[in-house]
């Protein structure tokens, strides 16, 4: 009876479960569920909180239950057991190894009576930018996020511009720092025949933006990529061939992003000066100059 709700609780991916209708509530409360997805803190809003779903339901049987699990990158079929432990460790990976990292849902609407739609989101503070953050920190600035345009070229503003954001810092108190973003969405729909079927069909915004050639920031589809690397490898794939599925896909059309790329950056005479400007920085804040003014 729980089962029916508990299986509503994913804000991501896709799976499609087939069951007896004896074993599941045919009266399908689709507010009910909308409730559980949006009030059910501590997960990642990225993926369904399976393990929630056993624990809440009380049976084992649940573990027997196999999932056919969809994503932008295709599908796979696996069980309930095996999804909870691996999406419960990628999540885990991805809060170890991204500093800031957070998820949230940001909208839930009922489509109709047996459908939903979720809204979710995924951040963290670019590896290049940490050192950014904890210098705000330290001179207590005001900190604005923003998302760097994702169609624009990534290439460096030069030292003048450096020399204004941190200028304008120490002016006002306040400092505009880029933040990685991934977005997703996510229909939820349950239909109750003589059978019951689930199915959750997740698509990422900027993976379909890459697939139409339109990421033209190199750290955007770089940041994109590391993301996928850690939080949607399947169960099925190892490390290397999934990191080589998912920068042929998103990194492969973006400039200076390849292996063999001439970074956009590179210009000798800027070269200089940046080199220079950055062992200012050194000996000034005793701190790695990197990454920034990355930003629209």
């Amino acid at each position: 009876m729980i089962l029916a709700l508990c299986y509503a609780y994913s804000p991501v991916q896709c799976f499609s479960v087939n069951a007896p209708t004896s074993s599941i509530n045919k009266h399908i409360d689709i507010n009910r569920i909308k409730s559980i997805i949006t009030n059910y803190d501590n997960v990642d809003a990225t993926v369904i909180p399976l393990e929630k779903i056993l624990e809440i339901n009380g049976s084992n049987e649940d573990d027997k239950i196999n999932i056919t699990y969809t994503t932008d990158f295709g599908s796979e079929e696996i069980s309930t057991f095996t999804y909870t432990q691996f999406t419960k460790e990628r999540h885990l990976d991805c809060i170890n190894l991204f500093v800031g990292y957070d998820t949230n849902i940001i909208r839930c609407s009922a489509i109709d009576t047996s459908s939903i739609n979720v809204r979710w989101n995924a951040s963290w503070i670019p590896a290049g930018s940490t050192w950014l953050y904890t210098l705000a920190d330290m001179a207590n600035w005001d900190i604005t996020r923003r998302v760097p345009d994702y169609t624009k070229i990534s290439k460096f503003s030069g030292y003048k511009a450096v020399f204004v954001l941190f200028s304008q810092a120490v002016k006002t108190g306040c400092i505009t720092l880029p933040i990685s973003l991934v977005e997703g969405n996510t229909i939820l729909s349950i239909k109750d025949d003589d059978t019951v079927s689930i199915s959750i069909k997740e698509s990422i915004d900027l993976v379909s933006e890459a697939d139409k050639c339109r990421i033209q920031n190199r750290r955007v589809a770089q940041e994109l990529a590391e993301w996928l690397d850690v939080s949607r490898r399947p169960s099925s794939k190892d490390y290397d061939e999934w990191a080589s599925i998912v920068r042929q896909r998103v990194l492969a059309n973006v400039p200076g992003a390849g292996p063999l790329d001439v970074d956009p950056n590179e210009d000798d005479t800027e070269g200089v000066i940046v080199l220079a400007f950055s062992a200012f920085c050194v000996a000034m804040l005793g701190i790695t100059f990197q990454y920034v003014l990355d930003m629209p």
